[in-house]
């Protein structure tokens, strides 16, 4: 979990939520009034990519593989970790019939195994590693989890009725602590990614942006 790298660096990560919050903000609103819901893709390919940029440019002389190393044993966390990310596959099972196109499955899926590695590399690696120099380690995790949900209805819920229902901040907020904990308790992200890409798949991600599923509760 050390990060080592200079105070200017720090600070910049310390900051960049709030920079890829807005631009994200800034294409989900431009993008969406030109293709509606389809502003996700536009809004997928530059919230990965600034992700990739701050990853990339100030992790400093850490690597990625250092972030998904052998997990220590910590067996009840991984398996809540685990079951709380198959807690909205049923979902999946009462709306099956929403996938009646091949390549809304195939958006569905790609999106699922491609954003948990930027997110929870980010939110629950840079971040919350950097923040954790600073900070007690409640705080780090709080500041970590506080960004990523409001993530969700300022950038996804601008076009995305159910991203904007605030069913989507208790769940998230839940997430981020979990997720966070496992993180510290196994030293490693790779059980994160697992449940992160089940929570992708249960909730149905793409036909979620589309609004082809609103929670009756939304």
């Amino acid at each position: 979990m050390t990060l080592n790298i200079t105070n200017r660096k720090r600070n910049f990560i310390l900051v960049s939520p709030i920079v890829i919050i807005l631009l994200g903000f800034i294409t989900a609103t431009i993008w969406s009034k030109v293709i509606d819901e389809w502003a996700w893709v536009p809004l997928a390919i530059v919230y990965w990519s600034l992700l990739g940029i701050c990853i990339k440019y100030f992790k400093g002389n850490k690597q990625i593989k250092d972030w998904l190393k052998k997990p220590k044993s910590s067996r009840f966390i991984v398996f809540f970790t685990l079951i709380l990310g198959l807690f909205p596959i049923s979902v999946i099972m009462m709306n099956y019939e929403i996938f009646n196109s091949i390549w809304l499955v195939v958006l569905w899926l790609l999106f699922a195994i491609i954003n948990p590695f930027f997110e929870e590399l980010y939110w629950r690696g840079l971040l919350l590693d950097a923040a954790m120099k600073l900070f007690p380690k409640w705080i780090a995790v709080a500041y970590s989890t506080i960004f990523f949900v409001l993530s969700h209805p300022l950038m996804w819920g601008v076009f995305s009725i159910a991203n904007a229902h605030y069913h989507v901040f208790i769940y998230l907020t839940i997430l981020g602590v979990v997720w966070s904990y496992t993180y510290f308790q196994t030293q490693s992200l790779r059980w994160v990614m697992l449940s992160h890409f089940f929570v992708d798949i249960g909730i149905m991600t793409v036909p979620v942006f589309l609004n082809l599923y609103v929670s009756p509760n939304a």
